[in-house]
């Protein structure tokens, strides 16, 4: 039962999402955008390698424009993450919710299925990504682990899936849900080393950078796929999603019936 409703509510999203006329400016010409601006960015610089280094290891230089592409690559399944709780607003206007939450459906299933759907929307910007990048310009990858680069790329995926799931709840309390998540989205961009390696952070902001799933996640799949490094050498970053991708999905079956409670108690499930 839990899977059919989570896949139910997956299918639902998606078609959706491509009825939608936004749908070609968010899953390819904004990837594209963002990637190109970060690449530039770095030009001035003539820089071809950036050094990266996590905890008291030596720095690895891993090649620039790889860099930048996984740092947009999840950093778009983040955005798409963040923007998944946008099922649950089209609910609310569409005057579906009260209905939905009504029914026997399991909450979690919901919540996943809405997730999932954004997942799968994002193989869209992952393909326009590398037809536009890795086709044209090339990219000094590096693997000498496969099996660290995969549980690297999939640990950060469910990490981010889970963290997902938690901010969908927020559209169901709250009619702000859409304008705490967008906020969520610059921040993130700074604090998560997207842009600049880890390193140059503040020291002061750190902490804050340690609490993002997408921070772990950007330090393996760089270290994993441009660097060379082992699964031993990313065992902290690969432990930390693994914990924050458990602890989301507990957090995420308690804030949904809070939300709902919430939500019904003072009557805003209809609102919009």
């Amino acid at each position: 039962m839990f899977a059919r409703v989570a896949f139910a509510e997956a299918v639902k999203s998606l078609k959706v999402y491509f009825f939608s006329s936004r749908t070609l400016f968010w899953a390819l010409a904004l990837p594209l955008g963002n990637g190109l601006y970060l690449y530039f960015l770095y030009l001035p610089f003539a820089a071809t390698t950036v050094d990266l280094q996590f905890g008291a290891a030596m720095p690895t230089k891993i090649d620039l424009v790889g860099f930048t592409i996984i740092g947009q690559l999840l950093y778009s399944f983040f955005t798409m993450m963040l923007l998944a709780g946008a099922s649950f607003d089209a609910e609310r206007w569409q005057g579906t919710l009260e209905v939905l939450l009504l029914s026997p459906a399991n909450r979690l299933a919901l919540l996943l299925g809405g997730a999932l759907a954004n997942a799968v929307n994002y193989m869209w910007m992952l393909i326009a990504l590398v037809l536009s990048w890795v086709a044209f310009i090339h990219v000094g990858i590096f693997v000498t682990d496969l099996l660290a680069l995969s549980v690297s790329l999939v640990l950060s995926y469910a990490a981010m899936i889970a963290l997902g799931m938690c901010l969908e709840t927020l559209e169901i309390y709250s009619r702000r849900g859409s304008i705490f998540t967008a906020w969520l989205q610059e921040p993130v961009t700074f604090l998560s080393g997207q842009i600049f390696p880890l390193q140059k952070m503040p020291t002061f902001l750190l902490p804050l950078s340690y609490l993002l799933p997408l921070t772990f996640g950007l330090m393996a799949v760089r270290l994993t796929l441009l660097g060379g490094a082992s699964i031993y050498a990313v065992t902290m970053p690969l432990a930390a999603l693994a914990s924050m991708t458990i602890i989301f999905l507990v957090l995420a079956g308690l804030f949904v019936n809070y939300a709902e409670r919430k939500a019904k108690a003072n009557a805003t499930l209809t609102q919009f």
